[in-house]
């Protein structure tokens, strides 16, 4: 090589040096204006998930409350007076607050995370506050309980509102203690002393000496379904309208065969086993509640007319009168027994609705019902509700309830002696169906229709709402399809029961809570 070329050569050298610098300073600009640009979405992610950490606190506030009520039915009546989930914390439960001032309410920790819960108590219509042992500063007339729970993480917060409700008897279009006919419904004081003793019990513990009431291929349960008990089934009756519809039934096996093999269409989804739901012993929640002019003593007969009422009273006692008043506000009325006679007479089999009135002892708490209602009403009777005539809602947004003691009957009047049936009879005055809208609640017997064997087909009664009994109630007789006495059935759940009930409806004994609607509360609440 000439030492010209070496020189030229020579005069290259740092050239790459250089180049390579310049690529690492423009790629580390480059990263330096990546990290820049992404910054701020770091923040937004923390937030992000801050956010959805607050949330996720509040669902678990509320499944917390949720689990406590599990363990003690009476937890909430107890308001902010609960026990203390351990040593070193507080109940985070608390009276609602109105947002005014420091925050005052207790807070509680999620373990191991740094978001934290709080639960608010919504005191039903007419309170200002939970009281302590007043159920219904909490639970509404609708049977309805709402919480308020806010979850925080960080800065951030978010609230939900709970709606609560019990499970009740009034979730079925149909709910039965035990499947066998009821004891005072045999035909001699004889058979219903044994059948008291031997059939007021499940199936498996039942004696032959015991009617039982099968379901027939002509029956269908048109909405959900409970029993206590199992069933008896012959052929393919129908249970439920949709997947929707639970059809619940508690007792093993789950149906046996009736006077034919069992083969039933399963629409609603089955249950089994199921929970019992255990039926109160008494009424008597309603006297606590009822205004005293809509309180009454001995039988009682009630005209519904809309916005009002036409009530016929005072037989017990010998001085019959008759007011038109309006509906109660409250929407309770009351059919006590009188002070001035006893009510020993028991179920009549044989019912001929003799003597003052419209039979039976007039010091007796009958509530005898018909008519159209226009607001929400519950009807208790401290023996029996007959429903006299038809009762119809006077539009689709109302709720009717008929809570007796003992029974529930459908008015049926008869002449013993020819017709059909055994014994036999004729229909008098009576000869169409009935319209029943109402959630119909039997605690120590039935839902039953008065000479049910006795007398021509008299039509369809038709219940839409729901019906809850101790024992199950005979409408009719029949073979198949084909009705020979008394009514054919036709019950209809009415939806709005699962979310709404009558004023002060009557609950199950112990029964469960559960979340009947949830939304989340925008702006939440902080301080």
């Amino acid at each position: 090589m000439s030492l010209r070329a070496a020189l030229k050569l020579r005069c290259q050298q740092g050239f790459t040096t250089v180049t390579l610098m310049g690529v690492l300073a423009v790629g580390g600009l480059l990263v330096a204006a990546g990290f820049a640009a992404v910054d701020g979405d770091t923040t937004l992610t923390r937030q992000d998930q801050d956010y959805k950490q607050s949330y996720g606190a509040a669902e678990g506030g509320l499944q917390w409350y949720l689990n406590r009520m599990g363990q003690d039915n009476s937890f909430y009546v107890r308001c902010t007076n609960v026990p203390r989930p351990n040593a070193t914390e507080y109940a985070p439960v608390n009276q609602r607050w109105n947002g005014a001032g420091g925050d005052p309410r207790v807070w509680r920790s999620l373990p191991g995370e740094q978001a934290a819960y709080t639960v608010e108590l919504v005191p039903a219509p007419g309170y200002s506050a939970c009281v302590p042992n007043n159920q219904y500063s909490m639970v509404d007339p609708n049977g309805n309980m709402t919480l308020r729970v806010t979850g925080r993480s960080r800065g951030e917060f978010r609230t939900v509102l709970a709606t609560l409700r019990r499970a009740n008897f009034i979730d079925f279009i149909y709910f039965t203690d035990f499947e066998t006919l009821d004891p005072s419904a045999y035909p001699t004081a004889a058979d219903t002393s044994r059948a008291t003793t031997e059939c007021s019990r499940y199936r498996p513990s039942r004696t032959s000496f015991c009617v039982e009431i099968q379901f027939t291929a002509s029956d269908a349960i048109n909405g959900p379904f409970h029993t206590n008990d199992n069933l008896q089934i012959c052929g393919g009756a129908t249970f439920g309208r949709t997947p929707r519809d639970l059809i619940e039934i508690s007792g093993s096996p789950r149906w046996i065969n009736g006077g034919c093999t069992a083969n039933p269409h399963t629409v609603g989804t089955l249950v089994h086993p199921a929970s019992q739901l255990a039926l109160p012993p008494s009424n008597a929640a309603l006297e606590t509640v009822v205004q005293p002019a809509y309180k009454f003593k001995g039988r009682t007969r009630i005209q519904l007319n809309g916005a009002s009422m036409t009530v016929t009273t005072g037989y017990d006692v010998g001085n019959v009168t008759t007011t038109t008043m309006p509906l109660p506000s409250n929407g309770v009325i009351y059919v006590d027994n009188s002070l001035s006679g006893s009510c020993s007479a028991g179920f009549v089999r044989t019912q001929t609705y003799s003597g003052t009135g419209r039979g039976a002892s007039t010091s007796c708490g009958n509530a005898w019902i018909t008519g159209t209602y226009s607001s929400d009403l519950t009807i208790g009777a401290d023996n029996d509700v007959i429903v006299e005539g038809d009762v119809a809602r006077a539009n689709d947004g109302v709720l009717l309830g008929l809570i007796a003691n003992n029974f529930v009957r459908v008015y049926h009047p008869v002449t013993f002696g020819s017709g059909p049936g055994n014994p036999a009879c004729t229909n008098t005055g009576d000869t169409g169906g009935r319209r029943i809208d109402a959630a119909i609640l039997a605690l120590q017997h039935s839902f039953i229709h008065d000479n049910w064997y006795c007398g021509a087909p008299t039509g369809d009664v038709n219940v839409y709402g729901a019906i809850a009994q101790k024992f199950r109630g005979p409408v009719g007789t029949g073979s198949g399809a084909t009705i020979t006495t008394g009514f054919r059935k036709s019950y209809v759940y009415n939806d709005r029961l699962r979310y709404r009930e009558p004023p002060y409806f009557l609950d199950p004994v112990q029964a469960s809570w559960r979340i009947a609607r949830e939304t989340e509360q925008v702006p939440a609440v902080k301080p």
